[in-house]
Formats: C-alpha cells, sequence, structure tokens
C-alpha cells in the first residue's frame, strides 16, 4: 500500500505493519525518519506518522482498515508543555523521578516513550523503567527492565535492557516483596546512570493490592513529578497525600486503543520467544551456586529411602523431599519421626520454569529456562542465551512462570513448591 503525504498530514497505523519512507520525512512518537527508513509494527501497538514534509511511504500490512488518517495529530500540545515544566524544575545533580499512573489501555507506554525521546533534545541520559512485568515493553515478561537512552527510540521492544531485576511472573500480587526490593534496586542504578528516570506502571491501581502497591511505590521512589493517564477521576485516590504540583493530570488520547487479552499474550510471547531464539542448554553443579526464593538446597542434606533428594529446613520449615510420585504411608514407615511438615515435590514438575541467573552482589545476568533438575548427576540442566562463562553464575532465582522451549507461556508453579 503507498501513501503520499502532504506536510503536517497524520495518519496512525496499526500492527502488523511495516513502514518504509520513500520520500520526504516523517515523525513517529518524537523521531524523524526519512528516505530508506522503517518502522515495523508488532500486533496491538500502534504508531502515529506526522509528515515534516511532503512525503510518501509504503506500508506492508494485511488490511486497509490498519491505516486511519486523522485530521490533526493526536499528540495534544500539552505534552509538550510537560516537557517544558520538567527542564525548567530539574537540578542538573540530581535524577528528576516521573512516575507514569493509569489504567490498562490508557497508553502509558507511548506517553512514556514520547516524553524520554523529547527529554532527550535537552538531556543527555534518560532512562525508562518498566514495571509491567505482565506486558513488559523492556526486557523479558516476568522481569523488571531499565533503558538508559542517549538517543530516541520508538519501541523499546527492540533494544536490549541497560539493566534487569526478575520478578518471576506477568501477575505481582503473589510477589509483592520481589516487586519492592526490585524498585529499589533499579533506583539505585538509575541514580548512577540517567539524568531523568521516567517509571511505566501495571494498570492495576484499583482494589487492596492495587492501592497498596501503588502507594508502595510512590513512597519508594518519591517521585518529583507524577503523571495521571486518566479518562475521569479514577487515578485521585492515589495522589490525596501529594502537593498539587506535583501532580499533572492527562486526559486519556482518543486513539488509545484497547489490546484484546489473546493480543496481550501474543506481545508478551513474541517477547519472551526472542529472548528464546538464540539459546544453548548447559549444566551446572549444585554446588557452584546457591538458591534463592525456594526452598530447595537451603536446609542440610539428609537420605531418605525413596526418595531423590531430601533436605531437613530451618526451625519449624520441617522437610523438603523430591520424589517421583506422590508419597504413600509405606513409603514413609522407615523415616525419622522428627522431620516434621513434610513438603514434596515431583521431580519434573520444574521443568520449563522461568529462573535468573545471578552473578556477583545478586546481579541479573539472564534469564533463563530450567530444563530439569537432574539428582543424579546434582546438576541444574539451563536453557539460556547467556554468553559468558560458566563461572560467572553464582546463584540461581526461581520465579513461579513456565515457559516452553520456544518461549511460549506453558502454566506455572506456585511459590513456595520447591
Amino acid at each position: 500500500m503507498q501513501i503520499t503525504l502532504k506536510k503536517d498530514d497524520f495518519y496512525i497505523v496499526s500492527g502488523t505493519a511495516e513502514v518504509t519512507v520513500k520520500s520526504g520525512s516523517l515523525e513517529s512518537i518524537a523521531v524523524t525518519k526519512k528516505l530508506g527508513d522503517k518502522i515495523s509494527i508488532p500486533v496491538g501497538k500502534s504508531v502515529p506518522l506526522l509528515a515534516l514534509e511532503d512525503s510518501s511511504v509504503e506500508i506492508q500490512l494485511k488490511n486497509e482498515e490498519q491505516v486511519k488518517k486523522l485530521e490533526t495529530s493526536s499528540i495534544p500540545e500539552e505534552w509538550d508543555k510537560f516537557v517544558e515544566k520538567i527542564l525548567k524544575e530539574r537540578k542538573k545533580d540530581s535524577l528528576y523521578k516521573i512516575l507514569i499512573l493509569g489504567e490498562v489501555d490508557t497508553g502509558k507506554t507511548f506517553f512514556t516513550t514520547y516524553l524520554a525521546n523529547r527529554l532527550l533534545g535537552s538531556v543527555d541520559r534518560v532512562a525508562i523503567l518498566d514495571t509491567d512485568t505482565g506486558q513488559s515493553d523492556i526486557g523479558c515478561p516476568g522481569n523488571f527492565g531499565m533503558l538508559v537512552l542517549d538517543k530516541p527510540e520508538i519501541f523499546l521492544t527492540d533494544l536490549k535492557p541497560t539493566h534487569s531485576y526478575y520478578i518471576g511472573a506477568h501477575s505481582l500480587a503473589m510477589h509483592f516483596c520481589q516487586t519492592l526490593t526490585g524498585l529499589v534496586e533499579m533506583m539505585r542504578y538509575a541514580k548512577a546512570d540517567a539524568d531523568v528516570l521516567i517509571t511505566d506502571t501495571t494498570g492495576w491501581v484499583q482494589g487492596d493490592g492495587g492501592r497498596a502497591i501503588k502507594k508502595a511505590k510512590l513512597d519508594i521512589l518519591q517521585p518529583d513529578l507524577v503523571i495521571l493517564m486518566q479518562r475521569g477521576t479514577e487515578l485521585e485516590h492515589l495522589v490525596k497525600h501529594l502537593p498539587a504540583n506535583k501532580v499533572i493530570r492527562n486526559k486519556v488520547s482518543r486513539t488509545a486503543s484497547s489490546t484484546s487479552q489473546l493480543d496481550r499474550q501474543e506481545l508478551r510471547q513474541l517477547v519472551s520467544r526472542r529472548y528464546f531464539k538464540e539459546t544453548k542448554v548447559f549444566e551446572i553443579p549444585f554446588d557452584n551456586v546457591y538458591t534463592d526464593r525456594c526452598f530447595f538446597k537451603t536446609g542440610t542434606k539428609i537420605e531418605l529411602e525413596n526418595t531423590f533428594w531430601a533436605e531437613k529446613l530451618s526451625g519449624w520449615e520441617g522437610t523438603l523431599v523430591v520424589t517421583s510420585g506422590s508419597l504413600l504411608k509405606e513409603d514413609m514407615k522407615n523415616w525419622p519421626k522428627d522431620l516434621g511438615r513434610i513438603r514434596n515435590f515431583i521431580s519434573g514438575d520444574e521443568t520449563g520454569l522461568m529462573v535468573a541467573l545471578l552473578g556477583e552482589n545478586q546481579r541479573m545476568l539472564a534469564v533463563a529456562r530450567l530444563e530439569k533438575i537432574d539428582f543424579l548427576t546434582n546438576k541444574f540442566r539451563i536453557r539460556s542465551e547467556f554468553k559468558g562463562d560458566l563461572s560467572e553464575i553464582k546463584g540461581i532465582q526461581f520465579g513461579s512462570l513456565k515457559v516452553d522451549e520456544k518461549g511460549n507461556e506453558a502454566g506455572f508453579l506456585e511459590p513456595g513448591k520447591l
């Protein structure tokens, strides 16, 4: 499909599509594209095209309904005024922190990207922290990802994160501690590496959990500016404690589109599949690493008949036993009586579990898929894109999300099961 644009013409193109500039120049999310430049748009995403001069583009797509011409730009003039406010308030010797809040499908990621790109004209280093583990644009789903940008970008998913922190699941509901610890960790990186930090968040803003986690983020970040992406007053309960000059209310763009659950899942898996596209399988001996966020390998190993592995845990936690199937009374008839609670894990249930490989100071090196815990050889069998020396891996951090060999979602393992 070929389109000729006059100066200031404005279009919205939805994925899956690819746009190629054939003549002239365009702006998309504050990024200039010229002759020969391409924009690949994934499913569930849309991009604006503003003609900076008379131009033409070629668009590869499934149907023409994916392209819409608007009378005027869908990007409000107020957005550039926000940039002016930030630049005016920012102190050169300290990190300026911005927090974006909004429900699902309010355009938070689009706005975050636009804001970062506009700021890069006046600020050397802008960090974007993506804390939406279920719909992450930076890094693999189930992680916090941070990008420290030195030039404008359209799609953050195309870039390798500057820093990552492993949460272990799409949902934050059962991972509050990891979420808040990760936020503190990423703040430390941002203070060292960036001049401005923009934090994008999940759409979970209501209910006990939503209120609690957003209030905690506000208290930890202590943002200089909070931007509400709202249709009415649905976020006001989160910012009642803040001074008026620290809050900007930004109406949701009329072009903000809803994304179906299937498209959301496909977007997650698209990113995940990239991480597992060029992986290799390797083994790590039990004795070479510590384990984190699990019971396994945190107690004192003992010998129990009819088990692959057994260890006495701390205090009242009982005993972890790994078996080939569910335990029967006859399997335990010769066991000691002081084992306490028996935590029975079935060997093989760990297959597909996503884990994080940790280096010195618990710094995340890579995400990985747990192929198998081999209790005969006492080794972890791991699939990962990690390309460093295996001696760099000091720990394995367990999550709850499972994926297949290609990175597609494949269920969950209940936290604390292993």
